[in-house]
């Protein structure tokens, strides 16, 4: 029996990150990848929101058993939001070593890595998942043992690129994938489903290497501190600045929480070469030399908690930022984040310190396909679809224009978003429903789900303010005990706060003395009644409606 094939894309088709894609046949279901994104530019009005995750709920309005997640890699737009998932899903999760070892850290954090069963898989080595047969090729990607998955079903054989570069002159080349894709061309596949995150970018993408000689220059003319923050699953961009260090006598300190771990998950597996007696812990930090250190810190994109963040801020007290240092941010500026990288540049700035970008300096070499080699994977593969994936619909358009640039026919490219339902056969591709999607937003504190009636009373107080109203009464008589007493939070300016707070106190004075003395003693009653009046009487003066919270005490 022939069944159509079904794509389902929860994340990172029309934006920048959380990629997620559910696909489809008969009953049978498979997840790929399980990522995050950062929530900047899509809700900046939900203070506390470090990260958002997937919508899920589309598991439960789609007919059918979800059997498996499988990971093209360890970076964390791709499996960021596995823990989230697993927590509502309990299914195996296959992916190659490195994946798996720093998916396994984030799983025993939330308790979750007994019940969940890992699967490692190998370049080349078929495996089936219900009505899937799966085959991993490893492509050019900045993790190593990145996966490009070939999926055949019933419907006909898809290929997932996942990320990937085509490099021809860089060390990571590998001379056997072109062939590999050129002969599952000529056996014929469905559907090309192709990374869009550089589809913008002309010509092809530079080798890793090339970030190497500017690396050494700076690393040669910086006569003090040096900090470097780059991804903290950039193994192969960590590798060569740890090789740096040894060549130039420097001890490295690494910082920030996911730093550490993965460069020690990396150097167990043996995807990193760790100079012996280089590394020395944040605590030894202050018995070294300015010109022996290297501080290698997490955090890149500004996010606030993090460990660039806090070196910029002055709150690492082991480490002092000064006149001299040098700070190199050897990543992507990922869209969205601009604002908070360029207010860590600032801070570092204050400090006296000189700070290296890719705006200045060619230190980051992108690990995803430019357009030139896009084309090129169209034309190895020769798909009869074609479906641009992970990037903007900018990015997703400009890829399917390139597809079409090289033969497939316009009615076979399609570009499709969040929530859209495609069902894929061999006659056609048609969206035949629309989920409403949500994503699911994650606190930066306590990285645990925020409800969405927090969400809410969030969003009232970072646009209203917020005033506490304190209220003694006679535990015996229910009098009002001495005047009102007010606390305003991004409310008024503060030249004000005092003269309001009088002309309130009055008038909330004269409400505590006309109520009766059986609804004070009813304290939830009362309380909701002061809340009311309060606002009423700020809405009236201000204009303005701030969240207010009423606190009655018995004296």
């Amino acid at each position: 029996m022939t069944n159509p094939v079904e794509i389902i894309p929860l994340g990172g088709m029309g934006q920048f990150g959380m990629n997620c894609c559910l696909l489809k046949s008969g009953s049978d279901m498979v997840m790929v990848d399980s990522g995050m994104a950062f929530p900047r530019g899509y809700q900046r009005s939900i203070p506390g929101v470090s990260l958002m995750t997937p919508d899920l709920s589309a598991l439960q309005e789609i007919e059918g058993s979800l059997l498996g997640i499988i990971l093209t890699h360890g970076h964390e737009d791709h499996t960021g939001s596995l823990a989230y998932t697993l927590e509502k899903v309990n299914v195996p999760v296959y992916g190659g070593s490195l994946t798996l070892g720093m998916a396994k850290s984030r799983l025993e954090e939330r308790q979750l890595l007994r019940r969940i069963d890992l699967v490692e898989i190998e370049a080349g080595e078929e495996f089936d998942i219900g009505a899937f047969s799966i085959t991993p090729i490893e492509v050019d990607h900045s993790f190593p043992g990145s996966f490009s998955f070939v999926i055949r079903t019933t419907a006909g054989t898809l290929i997932w690129t996942g990320d990937f570069k085509l490099e021809h002159n860089g060390t990571e080349y590998k001379p056997g994938v072109e062939d590999t894709f050129a002969s599952l061309g000529k056996e014929g596949v469905l559907a090309l489903l192709s990374d869009s995150t550089n589809s913008c970018s002309p010509g092809f993408s530079p080798p890793e290497e090339s970030v190497h000689e500017p690396l050494r220059d700076l690393f040669r003319k910086s006569e003090r501190k040096i900090v470097v923050s780059a991804f903290a699953s950039s193994i192969n961009r960590i590798q060569f600045i740890l090789e740096l260090a040894k060549e130039f006598d420097r001890m490295v300190v690494p910082v920030g929480r996911s730093m550490i771990r993965n460069i020690r998950i990396a150097q167990q597996l043996n995807y990193l070469s760790v100079p012996e007696g280089i590394i020395c812990s944040l605590k030894e930090a202050p018995f070294l030399a300015a010109d022996k250190m290297l501080v290698l810190a997490s955090g890149s994109q500004g996010e606030p908690l993090s460990a660039l963040t806090r070196l910029a801020n002055e709150q690492v007290r082991e480490i002092k930022i000064e006149k001299g240092d040098a700070v190199i941010l050897s990543t992507r500026k990922i869209p969205g984040n601009e604002n908070s990288i360029n207010w860590v540049i600032n801070q570092f700035y204050r400090h006296g310190a000189v700070v290296y970008d890719c705006d200045n300096s060619r230190i980051h070499a992108s690990g995803h396909a430019y357009s030139e080699e896009l084309a090129r994977m169209v034309e190895l593969v020769r798909p009869e679809f074609f479906i641009p994936i992970h990037g903007d619909f900018r990015q997703l358009k400009t890829h399917a224009a390139i597809a079409e640039s090289k033969g497939v026919p316009e009615e076979k490219v399609v570009v499709i978003e969040n929530g859209d339902h495609l069902r894929l056969d061999r006659r056609e591709a048609r969206i035949v429903n629309r989920l409403d999607l949500a994503p699911r937003f994650i606190d930066e504190e306590f990285l645990d789900e925020v409800d969405e009636i927090v969400l809410r009373e969030r969003r009232h107080l970072s646009v209203r303010g917020l005033v506490v109203v304190i209220v003694r009464l006679d535990s015996m008589t229910g009098i009002q005990v001495g005047e009102p007493e007010f606390t305003f939070r991004g409310f008024l300016d503060q030249s004000d706060y005092q003269k309001m707070a009088g002309e309130a106190g009055r008038k909330i004075s004269k409400i505590i003395a006309k109520t009766p003395l059986a609804e004070k003693r009813n304290a939830e009653t009362f309380g909701e009644t002061l809340r009311i009046e309060a606002r009423r009487i700020f809405k009236k003066r201000t204009g303005k409606k701030p969240v207010v919270i009423p606190f009655i005490v018995e004296v």
